[in-house]
């Protein structure tokens, strides 16, 4: 499998302006696989400059009906290479295939529909005082700064990029450093589906290298960010400074809430996946369960069982649900847990 392991700027791939390169570590064998080109300052000034030519050269301006068939172009090169995209996924973050499997395809259902949404966005017209008329017209805004974290790395590029895209805007994608295969994937398949060059430009490297540079660049006039609060503070802070405009989807915990009126015994059979889907990386893992009392000791029981008949593997196996966690990070911390929980 050829790896994509190169910025990808104005329609091409290429190396990074300084040659660093990051290691990619394989979760699941602990072995580096690849490394890949680290943008630098000199790279986000390039690809937002790129991206603002783009819009301003034919994308902004194109028929909806142009930018439709484009992003339906797109989803059909990506439902090529489901395969391709969910072993990317598998290899950088270990990820169950099977699940990875499922990401690649809802990413191809994204463009799908975001393609169709293209000849939706209309204008409104306003009430206003006898004599007046008052109406809006919705406008692409230019360049649209997308920040992916680790976890769920191919979906939520497709979340951000697709709508934007649609909109009439032009992308610079920037993946979270421990995942950028498949949106560099994503950034080469969309160029030969027929996306211009600097429409949709892709740059792995470190947030703390080129994250402030991307995010208070004079052309980006929007960012879309996804990760943690004190990063979503940051970009607040940084945005304002200018304002921009920002979407922040940032961490947190949510509960299942079982009644004993509600089918709580399928309840507990499937619970436990809320929480250990993904090996548990979600900002929306449901890491409690607040049970009414009358059922909470055979909701428990059952709970437990179920619990105990994940399979825990080789995210490779089709059969494995629970992989490897990504980083070593968090792999030395739930074995920490583990451990203090044991000890307790």
């Amino acid at each position: 499998m050829n790896l994509p392991a190169l910025l990808f700027v104005d329609g091409a791939c290429r190396n990074s302006s300084s040659g660093n390169r990051t290691s990619l570590i394989n979760p699941a064998t602990e072995q580096t696989f690849v490394e890949v080109a680290a943008a630098d300052i000199v790279d986000v000034n390039a690809a937002v400059e790129s991206a603002r030519r783009a819009w301003e050269s034919g994308w902004r301006d194109l028929a909806p009906g142009k930018r439709e068939a484009v992003l339906h172009a797109v989803a059909r090169k990506l439902r090529e290479h489901l395969e391709e995209i969910a072993q990317l996924e598998t290899l950088q973050i270990g990820k169950p295939v099977g699940d990875a499997h499922d990401e690649a395809g809802s990413g191809a259902r994204v463009f799908e529909y975001y393609a169709g949404a293209v000849t939706k966005f209309c204008g409104q017209t306003i009430p206003v005082a006898r004599g007046g008329f008052d109406f809006t017209l919705r406008q692409p805004m230019g360049v649209v700064a997308c920040i992916v974290p680790w976890n769920f790395p191919f979906p939520i590029a497709c979340w951000k990029a697709a709508p934007a895209l649609a909109a009439g805007n032009c992308v610079v994608l920037k993946p979270a450093s421990l995942s950028p295969l498949t949106a560099l994937k994503l950034g080469e398949l969309a160029h030969a589906a027929g996306l211009p060059p600097g429409v949709l430009q892709v740059l792995p490297g470190s947030g703390s290298a080129i994250g402030d540079a991307l995010v208070t660049h004079p052309l980006v006039r929007k960012v879309s960010f996804t990760g943690s609060t004190e990063i979503g503070r940051r970009i607040m802070e940084l945005a304002s400074r200018d304002l921009k405009r920002i979407s922040l989807e940032l961490g947190g915990k949510s509960p299942n809430i079982v009644f004993a009126d509600a089918d709580w015994e399928r309840a507990a059979e499937t619970s436990p996946m809320s929480v250990f889907a993904n090996t548990g990386q979600d900002c929306c893992a449901r890491s409690r369960m607040f049970v009414e009392r009358s059922i909470y000791e055979p909701f428990v029981e059952k709970f437990v069982a179920a619990t105990k008949k994940l399979v825990v593997g080789d995210p490779a196996k089709a059969e494995t649900q629970l992989g490897p966690l990504a980083r070593k990070q968090v792999r030395l911390w739930w074995r920490a847990s583990a451990l203090e929980r044991l000890l307790s």
